[in-house]
């Protein structure tokens, strides 16, 4: 993060592939498989728009997306049931995951891009820790229990503390940059917010009966079980700086 450049967007942009590719991989019923090749391809598609500052293209990558999917459901799901389905979860897949990892790499792209991305990141980041220590330590009340039984409205609200002063802290590393306001107000919306991307990969996880996308991060999972809080987080991030620290709107 702190160096930025061609290593920070291979990093992104292979770990989010991978995370395509697990999404891809999930064991859904026999005739809702995915097409690993269309998601991660449009990932990939996607980021590099961003890399390359290209986004004026959007409009006809995503055109092109719609339409290469299109003919992948005719020519390979075209007389299955479950065709249509098949389209709309390989264009959502590689949407979501392309769509918002796009705002990893705009962040680091945005003046004194190395502060803000690990203000921004680590703040995501501190907000799981402090949700997950919180919650084993006095969680009581389920926050989603039919998605994520083991998630509480204690460690919810004890990942929004930590998401804060995770930002605060990193503010007075990062100033004058990063004012301490600026900081809590990252903190606050990645701690609110991020967990909504945690929650919604849970229902896909339930709908394929696994705990995890994957076993890639020994302990944690696979790429998209950490990725999944970091894309909200990201998205979120970056807009705040760049309309109301940057002043672009």
């Amino acid at each position: 993060m702190w160096i930025g450049g061609t290593l920070y967007a291979a990093v992104v942009m292979i770990a989010l592939a991978v995370c395509g590719w697990e999404f891809a991989r999930l064991p859904l019923r026999t005739e809702l498989r995915l097409n690993a090749f269309v998601i991660v391809g449009g990932i990939l598609a996607l980021l590099s728009l961003q890399v390359f500052q290209l986004r004026a293209l959007l409009l006809p990558l995503l055109s092109l997306l719609l339409l290469s999917n299109l003919a992948v459901m005719i020519a390979r799901y075209g007389a299955e049931d479950y065709a249509a389905l098949r389209f709309g979860l390989n264009v959502a897949a590689a949407l979501y995951i392309g769509g918002l990892g796009m705002h990893l790499l705009a962040l680091r792209q945005l003046e004194h891009g190395n502060y803000w991305v690990i203000v921004t990141v680590v703040s995501t980041g501190m907000g799981d820790v402090g949700a997950y220590f919180v919650g084993s330590w006095c969680g009581r009340h389920k926050l989603a229990p039919k998605l994520s039984p083991n998630k509480t409205w204690e460690g919810y609200f004890g990942g929004v503390i930590f998401a804060v002063l995770s930002g605060v802290l990193l503010s007075w590393l990062f100033a004058p940059v990063v004012r301490p306001l600026d900081g809590a107000l990252i903190g606050a919306l990645v701690g609110v917010f991020s967990p909504l991307g945690d929650v919604g990969m849970s229902a896909f996880k339930r709908s394929a009966a696994v705990k995890d996308f994957g076993g890639i991060v020994p302990g944690h999972g696979g790429a998209l079980d950490r990725f999944d809080t970091l894309l909200i987080g990201g998205t979120l991030g970056y807009y705040y700086i760049l309309w109301f620290v940057l002043g672009t709107l």
